[in-house]
């Protein structure tokens, strides 16, 4: 990696002192610490998909919009916008008092000495620079699909348009326009995600290919900015004193403690190390009707069988239907969760306004009168006389995997050897990650607030297709669901994805399952995006 790297005498002293300063001090000067599974590679805004990272840019850029506590859509660096009657043009009104926050190590880049550094505005350039640049294909964004409503965006994202076609254009330096090709309802919440956050081209091509792989490579126009990045042991921000509403972010900075162990988090809420931590449903519980503590749930998690489809057995769907159409829910026992799924798609999503799972109906699962004769088939297909399959899960989850297993084997006979892999909760969800893995039980949490953007995360060119499916039929289905008018046949648009996964034997979604976090003793005020794990610290008090 390109970024910075620190002594280890130094990194303790970071560590120390950020911890001494967390319990000194209070009120709007607070010093927050916040864990995160993993360290980001890098910090493009553009092209992140790691959950961690997303915190970080979230604080640390603003776009157009962004979200109020209420999970409400408010003016972000467009102080307000204007849509057309028909529903197809956008025009946003950036702030005037924007400025991008350019550290002394990122000014000689902009050809910037010490007197003119943070002068430099944000505007409708940068907003449609990172905008058309999340549309590239070459830029390979996680997050382009959720803005294939933009007139041409698919056309430039294949690479047979050029982005000179994309409907997005800077009508002079603070009016921005986006034009799109159909209707979206979802359209301004798709604008929250990193990928459309403004990207100055001029400070981008000074990187020279190194955009967001270490702090110099960076710069900012959030509450916050990043002012320390030590490999593999912690990130820094500190406050934007550059930021139009910097008078209102309260914290003075936020540590994100990298690899942290998930068994101690409750702990070190309870000592007021971290002020602000993901829980275990356990751990929730366990400070639920503590008054001293603040846990917030978020319905967005469903616990799922899934099956690795770029497998080289899984990828056979007669194997997987065979599989799925043998699967003994009973033989899971109630321990996995109380409330069953209606889907793959969690109650918390929306589409437009609407929760989804509220007017979508619950998808079948997949039946089979005969799963041997599919399994045989399966088998003859690949050319092999037998499959030896190994299920991932957690430790907690191993005794009912077994018995599961054992179902397998009754209607499937010798022909399929099934072993079972306990694993801790963070090697599991590394490995599932990863796609290192055959079949899984494991709990799938949606960051995103729009059932649209939990389905596209499986579609072939997803770096969060974690089930390895490659199928342009469900890829199809997917882009439906923006391509449609009215948001009731968004709706069954989106059925059709849950039940093609379904179908294709490629997810069995057995329970809905919360996300939760706990706020320390005298924290207030910090905010998440309607459903997902993306926390926002400006308004942060900790007394």
């Amino acid at each position: 990696m390109l970024k910075k790297s620190l002594s280890l005498i130094l990194c303790l002293l970071l560590v120390l002192t950020c911890f001494s300063a967390c319990g000194e001090k209070k009120g709007s000067e607070a010093a927050l610490v916040y864990p995160i599974d993993s360290d980001p590679e890098y910090l493009d805004p553009q092209i992140i998909s790691h959950s961690g990272a997303k915190n970080i840019i979230a604080n640390c850029f603003e776009g157009l919009v962004t979200v109020n506590e209420s999970g409400d859509i408010v003016p972000g660096c467009a102080e307000s916008w204007a849509i057309s009657p028909d529903g197809l043009t956008y025009t946003f009104n950036l702030r005037k008092n924007c400025k991008w926050r350019v550290s002394i190590y990122a000014s000689p880049l902009l050809g910037l000495d010490s007197s003119q550094t943070n002068s430099k505005p944000v505007t409708a350039h940068d907003f449609a620079f990172g905008i058309t640049r999340a549309l590239l294909p070459e830029t390979k964004s996680p997050g382009a699909s959720a803005l294939f409503a933009i007139k041409n965006a698919t056309g430039v994202n294949s690479g047979k348009l050029s982005s000179k076609h994309l409907g997005v254009r800077a009508i002079d330096d603070y009016t921005l326009e986006i034009e799109l090709e159909h209707n979206d309802p979802d359209f301004l919440y798709a604008l929250l995600q990193s990928a459309c956050m403004p990207c100055n081209e001029e400070f981008f091509e000074a990187t020279g290919g190194r955009y967001g792989l270490a702090v110099k490579y960076l710069i900012y126009n959030g509450p916050f900015y990043i002012n320390n990045w030590v490999d593999d042991v912690s990130l820094s921000i500190r406050k934007n004193d550059y930021y139009y509403d910097s008078d209102n972010v309260m914290p003075r900075s936020v540590y994100f403690s990298i690899f942290d162990e998930q068994a101690t988090r409750l702990g070190k809420l309870k000592d007021k190390t971290y002020s602000v931590s993901p829980l275990t449903k356990s751990q929730a519980l366990e400070i639920a009707d503590n008054k001293k503590y603040t846990v917030k749930a978020f319905d967005s998690a469903v616990s799922c069988f899934i099956f690795n489809c770029s497998d080289s057995i899984l990828s056979n769907m007669n194997i997987r239907r065979a599989l799925a159409a043998s699967f003994d829910y009973a033989s899971l026992g109630e321990t996995l969760g109380e409330i069953t799924a209606k889907g793959v798609v969690p109650s918390a999503m929306k589409i437009s306004s609407l929760k989804y799972r509220e007017s979508a109906s619950a998808v079948s699962p997949y039946k089979n009168e005969n799963p041997a004769a599919l399994f045989k088939k399966g088998l003859r297909q690949l050319d092999i006389s037998s499959a030896e399959l190994t299920v991932l899960c957690s430790k907690e989850n191993e005794t009912a995997v077994r018995r599961l297993m054992q179902s397998w084997q009754s209607a499937l006979g010798i022909d399929c050897a099934v072993f079972v892999e306990p694993l801790e909760e963070t090697e599991l969800n590394t490995r599932v990650a990863k796609k290192d893995y055959q079949l899984a039980l494991t709990t799938i949490a949606y960051r995103s607030d729009t059932a649209f953007n939990a389905l596209s995360r499986y579609k072939s060119d997803s770096a969060e297709n974690i089930i390895g499916l490659r199928s342009k039929t469900y890829d199809s289905l997917v882009d439906s669901i923006k391509l449609v008018e009215g948001i009731s046949h968004s709706i069954k648009a989106a059925e059709r994805c849950e039940s093609y996964l379904i179908s294709a034997a490629a997810i069995i979604p057995l329970y809905e399952e919360s996300l939760y976090f706990g706020m320390g003793k005298g924290v207030s005020g910090t905010f998440w995006c309607t459903c997902s794990d993306i926390v926002y610290f400006k308004h942060t008090l900790s007394k």
